[in-house]
């Protein structure tokens, strides 16, 4: 696969990521989330991303399988989520103990 290509669907997913992040900040409150809990939604939420990613570069599945996927795709998916969410959620919390 091309490298152009690869960090075109890197960039998708880290921005996909961020929005997500953004998203969870705000309106996803739940106590009590596990580890899996979160890698699962995670991947519920970044998997429509592989789909489109295949049908917007026009990519077999030989060339980019599920596995390629989890490396190139949902990790930066989620690495990002998650530093997003927290970041935003402590900035919340903390504003609003100090207003």
């Amino acid at each position: 696969m091309d490298e152009q290509i690869m960090r075109k669907i890197g960039l998708i997913h880290a921005l996909a990521g961020a929005i997500f992040g953004v998203f969870t900040a705000f309106y996803f409150n739940v106590p009590g989330l596990t580890l899996i809990s979160v890698l699962m939604i995670g991947f519920v939420f970044s998997y429509p991303l592989y789909v489109l990613t295949r049908k917007i570069f026009d990519l077999p599945d030989k060339e980019f399988s599920v596995k390629v996927w989890i490396c190139k795709g949902y990790f930066l998916f989620f690495v990002v989520w998650i530093i997003v969410w927290t970041l935003i959620y402590n900035y919340r919390l903390s504003t609003s103990l100090i207003t």
